[in-house]
């Protein structure tokens, strides 16, 4: 068992690199341009499509 204050330290230690790692995937995706790229409602209907 851990205290609450190293679980408390313990959660930000995730949340600062869960929000790192969401920053680079977006850096990375904004790098490669829209080229390729869908929308939500492309994305939505090829979903369905391949669904049904």
């Amino acid at each position: 068992m851990i205290d609450i204050q190293e679980y408390q330290r313990l959660r930000e230690i995730e949340e600062s690199a869960e929000e790192a790692w969401l920053n680079q995937l977006a850096d990375e995706a904004e790098s490669e341009g829209a080229e390729g790229s869908v929308s939500l409602e492309e994305m939505a209907a090829l979903l369905r499509a391949h669904q049904g």
